[in-house]
């Protein structure tokens, strides 16, 4: 199944050519050098507001600046480069540079993945250059982080240090046109390490042609042009491309983006800032919406100049586009749905799942995720926990049956750096190409559209059947003192349990929820059966969204009994 064709916006280059960002900025910084590229919007020092401004001539000079220093001291085609630089000018400075030299770069967050865990997992990739922030550089002496690679060492930000090589050091007076990277299509661009929440962290090759298909698919799909100037506010790191992409004014807020989730982010700054710069579009986890919906509910304030919010990274329920709907008059909430190698895959609006979606997902069928994108194939298999040697292995299942979600188009990363154990588990060959196992299970209706059921390593089998996350734990959702719960399959038992964390005040009836859960679960097809609920005051979640539910580290304490089967008594 291939998604329905849209016009995109901006068509850019063609999807086997190279990664052109840098001449896209260079092109606008020649014809319109005024125009502004970056507002960052620092956090307050003592009370006081910062804020910085860049011009695209600005960005462009100092990114090809930038570029002649990197090949002055090594740095070229090929060469991987560990990248640790919040959203901000010498963000994008760097990666532009970066990108014009055909360096690659190799993405992984410190707050996400954990600061000892980095260490491994740069050790798969071996980076030879190290660029990092003050606290980065720290980070990198105290945990070893490159460790027996790292030949070059560059400070991005804070004050010089006799000695050490900074980024503003490596600029260089530059004339005439650039020279371009020599780089092909499949060459690789940036290696981003997934989450790890099903296992250690992939090292994800995203090569040029990947990069550059990813942009011409979002602008035909977001068209964030259509509504005049493009003012985008990612609050997710790398996302800035997006708005940069479009030529448009990339607004930074004031958030944390090096050692705090998105759900610490302050709501009260996020609205200043975008009321203060007329933000039309941004891109969002769950957790910071819920805060940021929760916020303008309690002040009586409103987003006008929203346009569209884009948002990803976890399951986006009902109530939450019905929370965010009414704050943005004059714009629509989208969820993505995607994953690391493959974002994005599909979207649908908030309007039609309020409309129409949301009540057959409490009814147990999963979460509608909408149609596939332009070019992306989708299929069904069944489910198989072992890898898939080839396509011809796998057994396509018809509209409507529950198996595996593969997918497949130019911008879904078919390859991870030198892991071959992640290839054979991840990957489907099909001739020239490879469908990318997304790891969700789902189904197809008639007329394309996909629903996610949960992921393939979250089912839990009983004797009797097979129960689906997102099948079974919408229903319960729906109990009015249930905040959320999680289906989970303790090892060495053979049952399904249901965690769930109540409301506050709640708790004291929790007998009586357990019996109305019971009940609840035997009016629908999806939890017919369950029976085992576990009371918790918080679910535990992922570190990089803030919104992910850690499964397994709950199937564990139920497994090893520190978290209890029953209610608790009174």
């Amino acid at each position: 199944m291939t998604g329905p064709a849209a016009e995109p916006a901006d068509p850019g280059p063609d999807a086997g050519e190279v990664f052109d960002l840098p001449d896209r900025i260079l092109d606008v910084a020649r014809r319109d050098p005024d125009r502004l590229a970056l507002i960052h919007v620092g956090r307050p020092i003592l009370g006081r507001r910062r804020e910085r401004t860049t011009t695209y001539a600005e960005l462009s000079h100092r990114a090809e600046a930038t570029a002649v220093g990197l090949r002055e001291i090594g740095v070229h085609e090929g060469v991987t480069c560990s990248f640790m630089v919040p959203p901000g000018e010498d963000a994008m400075v760097l990666a532009l540079a970066l990108w014009r030299v055909g360096a690659v770069i190799v993405g992984i967050e410190p707050h996400s993945h954990g600061l000892p865990a980095i260490a491994r997992s740069l050790a798969r990739v071996g980076p030879e250059v190290f660029f990092g922030t003050p606290e980065a550089q720290l980070a990198r002496g105290v945990f070893g982080w490159g460790r027996g690679t790292v030949r070059t060492n560059v400070l991005v930000g804070g004050r010089a240090v006799p000695g050490v090589r900074t980024l503003a050091s490596l600029e260089r007076p530059w004339l005439g046109d650039p020279t371009p990277a020599d780089v092909a299509p499949d060459d690789p661009a940036v290696i981003a390490f997934t989450t790890g929440s099903t296992g250690s962290p992939k090292p994800t090759v995203m090569t040029q042609r990947n990069l550059t298909a990813m942009i011409r698919g979002v602008a035909g799909q977001w068209g964030l042009d259509r509504y005049g100037d493009v003012v985008d506010m990612p609050t997710f790191p790398i996302f800035w491309i997006i708005g940069l992409s479009h030529g448009g004014t990339v607004v930074v807020p004031p958030m944390n983006f090096a050692t705090r989730g998105p759900g610490h982010a302050d709501p009260a700054k996020l609205v200043r800032t975008i009321d203060d710069h007329s933000v039309k579009s941004l891109f969002a986890s769950p957790a910071l919406l819920t805060n940021l919906a929760r916020h303008c509910r309690e002040k009586g304030t409103t987003l006008p100049t929203i346009r569209r919010i884009v948002a990803g990274g976890a399951e986006i329920t009902g109530p939450l586009y019905a929370a965010v709907k009414p704050i943005i008059p004059n714009g629509e909430l989208y969820s993505d749905y995607g994953a690391t190698e493959a974002l994005p895959v599909a979207e649908i609006d908030g309007t039609t799942v309020l409309d129409e979606t949301w009540k057959r997902t409490e009814a147990g069928e999963g979460l509608c995720v909408g149609h596939p994108l332009r070019d992306v194939e989708v299929r069904i298999v069944a489910i198989d926990d072992g890898p898939i040697e080839s396509i011809d292995d796998a057994r396509i299942l018809p509209d409507g049956e529950i198996g595996e979600v593969i997918v497949r188009s130019p911008h879904v990363s078919d390859r991870y750096h030198d892991a071959p154990k992640d290839m054979r588990e991840n990957k489907i060959p099909d001739g020239d190409t490879r469908w990318h196992r997304v790891g969700d299970t789902g189904w197809i209706e008639p007329g394309g559209r996909l629903w996610v059921c949960g992921r393939r390593s979250h089912r839990v089998e009983t004797p009797e059947r097979t129960y689906f996350p997102l099948c079974c734990e919408p229903v319960f959702n729906t109990h009015a003192d249930v905040v959320r719960s999680a289906l989970v399959g303790p090892k060495g038992s053979d049952r399904a349990v249901v965690c769930v964390e109540l409301e506050p005040g709640a708790r004291g009836r929790a007998r009586r929820v357990e019996q109305e859960l019971t009940a609840l679960a035997d009016e629908h097809d999806a939890t017919r059966g369950i029976r085992s609920f576990a009371f918790i005051d918080r679910l535990p979640v992922d570190r990089r969204h803030n919104a992910k539910i850690d499964r397994p580290a709950l199937a564990t304490r139920v497994a090893d009994g520190t978290l209890t089967v029953g209610a608790p008594s009174a």
